[in-house]
């Protein structure tokens, strides 16, 4: 099993009384140890929920905007390195979330 695991992110911040289609694009990849601070593993639906947290940590979209086209994805290291210098990077504890501008 690998040390990290990686997930993509993409969703669409928008006002709430504004139309869908306009709004802030959120492009992200988040990075994650596999195993919990005890070491244990943890797997698939566990891990992506967490990352899932992470973002709306981060994003945390108030009271006047909230989330729209919103997908999380299983991907591999090399999808880091294909989209190459992030326009931002947070870390929250040993995670680290890299944002993309578009």
């Amino acid at each position: 099993m690998s040390e990290h695991a990686f997930f993509e992110y993409k969703a669409r911040l928008v006002s709430t009384p504004h139309v869908e289609d306009k709004g802030e694009f959120v492009h992200c990849i988040i990075k994650m140890a596999t195993a919990d601070q005890e070491g244990r593993p943890r797997h698939g639906v566990e891990l992506e929920q967490e990352a899932g947290d992470l973002i709306l940590f981060l994003i945390n979209p108030g009271p006047h905007r909230r989330i729209s086209e919103s997908s999380i994805h299983k991907v591999n290291e090399e999808r880091l390195r294909d989209l190459g210098s992030a326009s931002d990077v947070a870390r929250v504890g040993k995670a680290e979330v890299y944002f993309y501008s578009n």
